[in-house]
């Protein structure tokens, strides 16, 4: 190669290579050529000189010949067409060769001459950018081979004339010896699956007839009979006309991706056979029944020829041998169970290398082939080409194994498949020990089976007895209870109040024995569940522990309480058995403390996006715990003294319950202590996080506005709960009419059904309980009883399920006995709503002018509103419903009062008089009810002159108790 340098033309990247005639002005060349990289070679015909192209390998060829030359025109063709490199030429002046080059396939020409330098270079600047170009274009297009390659894909194009050109990454994919791609599109199907020709014939006359563009998949067959899975996608171009104007498409070979699905689909096939078999063999008793089924589904999920089981056993010349027990065979084999050969094989010598791996709990597993010939032997006959054996090992001993094998192909056993043919050998041996335990257990114990019905007999009996305790304790103590609020809401004396005090918390104590009772019983049955609700933490928290700063008062003791910031509003779980846990550990904090303080932390512990995590700690500066008594404080029935002369009473239930409950909202609870420095009861639980809707939905309580005023019927039998439900229902505002068994409820329904407006329904009565009432009513067909009424359960049943056969009952609502006021009045407002019943409501009379002129001079009347707040549990909108049914009831009560008077009628005076007593009492105006309960009873003994007398100052301090009530009810 030679460089020319005295001129420069262009600066160059291209290799060129001329081949010029002998006559040819050399000079007039170098010009022409300027700095660009060139070789030359000169011969009489340049035909001659394209051999040198076998050896160089130039980016041009420039052409210029003689005169007399022609052989130029076969040069060009040869080059082009074997070489497949450009040809320009430079032809002599006057030759005129233009329109003959351009047929030769000349990229360009030119005639040779000095003047001609500036053409030869614009010719050479379009060649390079046309060669750049084509160098771009075969990188992109060995780029796009190499995706196709690595992606294992390839595409097609339908040209005008109808030909398809294949990419060579397609012709990849269909790759087979005795087949090929042509030019035509019909040349795929020799590839397609026989099963799958259906679809791909519609699939082409969609395409190709109705222009419809495709994504589908079919398969194919390649060398080596190899199947593979193709994803097409095929699109089409369509004119304004409608018709097709571009085909082409892509497929994919997505046939690894459908050995991973496979892989994954008998996977999860031969879990769920190996999960079926452990749960039916390690709970039922007839497993035996189903090990031929499991062979079965597992041979199949495998895709296996065969499933067996082999049994070793000690034969009659006392060696061991080998037994099929169990078999499976797929349609393609035949079943071998019954042969000769496959019963009382014996192991030794043929299988002793068998036995040896198998005792060590090791897996044979391989070709047939490469087995010893007679560990050949137990195949002969089957054509298994493959086999997989595990062992089968009951308790420390070999009992025999289980296998799969294979009879198409030399197949490799995949890991999964060998984990799970253990995992039910495993199961399978697991069950075997199982029943033979059972058996000697049967024959070594058979009393235990009469010893078993004994205990369950007393198990059924330990449920009646709790579930009869649950009513026959609570209801009275309902009753006791509920007899002391209403004498205390009657006028007492300070000696009189401390003696109710005393039963009301003696019977408080009870229940409190009794439900810890019940709540340990729970427990132990596994029956314990949680309720879990929407519900305002910081409110519901302050109900709880509110009664506590009172105790600790009274015993000279601080109680605080700290709620964190970043504590949320609202969360979701059960608030009574949170409650219940937080009374049962500040509670034993009063009980054993005698100076100092009791403090109670919430904070966040942890958060998720939908749960959160509270703890809970509560500090006291009591009597501390023993360090050898705290790993037993949370067990039952134990406290730190558990000494005769112990000082603190109680069950030694409430810590235990406590842990128990704890666990169950998902958290743990524990304890630090130091004896005469107190300790600290820490607890976490997690509660569902509310989202601001919810908590607004759930959170606002249904509030009337105005006071119910109901017909209520009362069925009920016992006598103090009787008397204290009608108290305080009548306190409230309604008619309560009563009822003392089922049957009585339903007469009374049957003549003055209609009017009422709920049912208060006790479960058990004599002669006819609750449930089979409520059923009457709901199946009634309303000629005798309204089916719709409401009807809400009074029951002292606590165990789990009594809720479920109320609502089944047909129930609307229940309340718990001992009866919580509060929550019967909800319960009673939550059911007439629901059943859309109307609001009974009366237009409040009020007190005019006269009336408090007729007053005179008005005293002043203080209320005791601390007692009304205790009385009513802190529950301020009930106390507001009670504040306004007396300004609602005041004035007429002071109608009746002046119509007795006017007419001097002791009868109407003295029942006058009884229903201010009765009304006063409920705002707890005690001597307003002592003047009166005075003048009612001097009624009744004729003293007119000493009742008119009375009743003037009476009327006085009533007029004045109204204004103060009125007053403090416009506060609320």
């Amino acid at each position: 190669m030679t460089r020319a340098t005295d001129i420069t033309v262009m600066e160059a990247f291209l290799q060129i290579l001329i081949l010029a005639g002998k006559n040819v002005d050399e000079e007039t060349l170098l010009k022409l050529l300027g700095d660009t990289e060139h070789g030359m070679a000169r011969y009489s015909k340049v035909s001659q000189g394209v051999r040198l192209l076998e050896k160089k390998e130039p980016d041009l060829v420039l052409l210029a010949p003689d005169e007399n030359d022609t052989t130029w025109s076969r040069a060009a063709r040869r080059i082009r067409s074997e070489f497949r490199t450009p040809v320009l030429l430079a032809y002599p002046k006057g030759a005129g060769a233009e329109d003959k080059a351009f047929e030769c396939g000349v990229f360009d020409c030119f005639e040779l001459g000095v003047s001609c330098s500036g053409e030869f270079v614009r010719v050479l600047r379009h060649l390079e950018n046309q060669l750049g170009l084509e160098k771009l274009l075969a990188k992109k297009s060995e780029m796009f081979d190499w995706v196709e390659e690595v992606g294992h894909l390839g595409s097609w194009e339908m040209e005008d004339n109808g030909k398809i050109r294949w990419s060579n990454g397609l012709r990849q994919v269909f790759r087979s010896p005795g087949a090929s791609l042509d030019d035509s599109f019909s040349s795929i199907r020799q590839f397609v699956h026989p099963d799958d020709l259906d679809v791909y014939d519609q699939a082409n006359k969609a395409t190709f007839e109705d222009g419809w563009p495709l994504d589908f998949g079919y398969r194919i067959i390649c060398e080596e009979n190899e199947v593979k899975h193709l994803h097409v996608h095929r699109r089409v171009e369509l004119n304004p006309a409608g018709e097709v104007v571009r085909v082409y498409g892509m497929a994919k070979d997505i046939s690894s991706q459908k050995r991973f699905e496979n892989f994954l689909y008998r996977r999860d096939a031969i879990l769920q056979v190996v999960g079926a078999f452990a749960g039916r063999s390690l709970r039922e008793s007839d497993w035996e029944d189903s090990v031929e089924n499991v062979l079965s589904e597992l041979g199949k999920a495998t895709d296996a020829t065969r499933a067996f089981v082999f049994n070793k056993s000690l034969g009659q010349d006392g060696v061991d041998v080998l037994s099929m027990k169990y078999e499976w065979a797929s349609p393609r084999a035949a079943p071998v169970i019954d042969r000769p050969d496959m019963q009382n094989q014996p192991i030794m010598p043929s299988y002793g290398r068998w036995k040896a791996a198998l005792q060590r709990r090791k897996v044979v597993v391989g070709h047939v082939g490469n087995f010893q010939l007679d560990e050949q032997a137990l195949f002969l006959g089957t054509d298994t080409k493959s086999v997989l054996i595990v062992p089968v090992f009951v308790g420390t001993d070999w009992w025999g194994f289980m296998g799969l094998s294979e009879q198409r192909e030399e197949r490799d056993w995949l890991p999964v498949e060998i984990e799970s043919l253990s995992l039910v050998a495993s199961i399978f041996g697991s069950a075997i020990l199982r029943r033979q335990m059972e058996s000697q257990l049967v024959e070594a114990n058979r009393s235990a089976e009469e010893a078993k019905t004994v205990a369950l007999e007393a198990s059924k009996a330990k449920s009646r007895f709790l579930a009869n305790m649950s009513h026959e304790i609570r209801t009275p103590i309902s009753g006791i209870m509920g007899v002391a609020d209403m004498a205390i809401t009657t006028g007492l004396n300070a000696e009189q109040r401390e003696y109710m005090d005393m039963i009301r918390d003696a019977a408080g104590s009870l229940l409190a024995v009794v439900n810890d009772v019940l709540d340990i019983s729970k427990i132990e049955a596994d029956k314990m569940e949680l309720k879990p609700v929407n519900f305002e933490f910081r409110n519901e928290l302050d109900t709880a522990v509110r009664s506590f700063g009172l105790q600790a008062e009274q015993k000279g003791l601080n109680f605080i309480y700290t709620v964190k910031d970043d504590v949320p509003s609202s969360v979701n779980g059960d608030p009574e058995r949170l409650w219940q846990v937080l009374r049962n550990l500040i509670g034993n904090s009063l009980k054993f403390s005698e100076h100092g303080f009791i403090e109670l932390t919430v904070e966040v512990l942890k958060r998720s996006a939908d749960r959160i995590c509270l703890l809970f700690s509560v500090r006291d500066t009591g009597e501390g715990i023993a360090e050898d008594k705290l790993h037993t404080i949370f067990d039952s029935f134990t406290q730190a003294d558990s000494s005769v002369r112990k000082k603190h009473q109680g069950t030694g239930l409430g810590l235990s319950i406590s842990k128990e409950l704890v666990e169950m909202m998902g958290g743990e609870i524990g304890v630090k202590s130091e004896p005469d420095r107190g300790s600290t009861f820490s607890f976490t639980a997690w509660f569902g996080r509310v989202k601001d809707n919810e908590e607004e939905a759930e959170t606002s309580p249904v509030i009337s506005s105005r006071p119910l005023h109901l017909n209520i019927l009362l069925a009920e039998d016992n006598p103090l709960n009787q008397k204290f439900l009608t108290h305080f229902l009548t306190m409230f505002g309604h008619n309560v009419t009563l009822a003392e068994n089922g049957i009585q409820a339903l007469d009374i329904l049957n003549e003055a059904g209609r009017d009422m407006d709920v049912v208060l329904m006790d479960i058990q009565m004599p002669e006819m309980g609750g449930f089979e009432a409520t059923q009457a009513i709901r199946q009634s067909d309303g000629s005798r009883f309204d089916p719709g009424i409401p009807v809400i359960a009074l029951t002292a049943y606590a165990m789990q399920g009594d809720k479920e056969r109320m609502v089944a009952a047909g129930m609307d609502d229940y309340v718990s006995k001992p009866v919580d006021m509060n929550a019967l009045s909800k319960a009673i407002d939550r059911s007439v709503t629901a059943r859309g019943g109307e609001r009974v409501v009366r237009d409040a009379p009020v007190l005019t002018g006269e009336d408090v002129k007729a007053a005179g001079d008005v005293v002043s009347v203080e209320l005791d509103m601390e007692g009304l707040v205790e009385r009513f549990d802190g529950n301020m909108i009930l106390l507001k419903d009670i504040l306004d049914l007396f300004m609602l009831e005041a004035a007429e009560k002071l109608d009746k009062l002046d119509e007795g008077v006017r007419g001097k009628n002791a009868v109407e005076l003295g029942m006058a008089l009884h229903s201010i007593t009765n009304i006063a009492s409920h705002v707890l105006a005690m001597d307003v009810v002592l003047r009166s309960r005075e003048l009612e009873k001097r009624c009744y003994l004729g003293d007119m002159g000493f009742v008119l007398a009375g009743v003037a100052k009476l009327r006085q301090r009533f007029v004045a108790l109204v204004q103060t009530v009125g007053e403090y009810a416009r506060t609320l």
